[in-house]
């Protein structure tokens, strides 16, 4: 083809043409732009065609992500609320009775508000996307606020949950227990009880209880039993309410999400 156009310009210059030389020449170049302007489009379009796959792609991983997330905040809502209302139960009953102690069930709660979850948000396909920068290929501008919040949101929670659980759980509330109160679980859970036979007979294990309940009755103890339950319960009710939250705003993200996934 070169070839072919070079003869034509060698022919126009033999026989003196020059104006149709240079009219030539710059149809020549405009050609040569043209060809050079539908390349450009042909690679722009092949390369928004592969960027438009990849956050299909990236979409749909964001997308199971979410919905193992939605999953798992369900779990911690279940067990949040179970600590809120185990706080609430213990408090209804120091209420009526005036005193903590009570049937092995009131112990049992008690014990249990020891226990605490950590939460580890779900957030492998959202920090790869940070790492390699990949976040970018992502058209709507509004939609990638939404998600950097979101996972901004779930890490802010994430510190703030921790953060609680080691210096009030761990540190004031299950230290200042474990002085007071007899340590069971349910008593009506069968493998505990036999565990607690082969350590103590009926008569040891009553003596526990009499020394639990000696510890428990005197006024400064109760005072610190209430306040560090007043302490957990509440601790509890804001667990939840921050675990509701994100949940609604999981279940949000991931219509919105969803939406877009499926116009593409």
């Amino acid at each position: 083809m070169i070839k072919f156009f070079r003869k034509i310009r060698y022919d126009l210059m033999e026989k003196n043409k020059t104006g149709k030389y240079v009219k030539y020449a710059i149809g020549e170049i405009v050609l040569v732009v043209i060809g050079i302007l539908i390349a450009l489009s042909i690679n722009n379009w092949n390369q928004n065609r592969i960027e438009r796959h990849k956050e299909k792609l990236i979409l749909a991983e964001l997308i199971v992500d979410l919905k193992e997330q939605s999953k798992v905040l369900e779990n911690y809502i279940e067990i949040e609320s179970r600590y809120y209302h185990h706080g609430k139960d213990i408090l209804s009953f120091y209420s009526s009775n005036q005193t903590f102690i009570g049937s092995d069930s009131i112990y049992a709660k008690l014990n249990s508000l020891m226990e605490r979850k950590t939460f580890n948000p779900i957030r492998t396909t959202f920090q790869e996307l940070i790492s390699t920068g990949t976040i970018g290929i992502l058209q709507d501008k509004s939609t990638k606020r939404k998600i950097i919040q979101y996972y901004n949101d779930l890490e802010r929670v994430s510190m703030v949950i921790g953060n609680n659980n080691i210096h009030i759980v761990d540190a004031i509330y299950q230290t200042n227990i474990l002085k007071q109160i007899l340590f069971v679980w349910d008593s009506d859970d069968a493998d505990f009880n036999k565990l607690n036979n082969t350590i103590f007979d009926e008569k040891s294990l009553k003596k526990v209880r009499e020394i639990s309940s000696e510890i428990v009755s005197k006024r400064e103890n109760t005072l610190v039993i209430f306040n560090i339950l007043e302490q957990r319960t509440h601790i509890a009710k804001l667990h939840l309410e921050s675990y509701k939250t994100l949940k609604s705003e999981t279940e949000k993200l991931l219509s919105e999400l969803n939406t877009q996934k499926n116009e593409q």
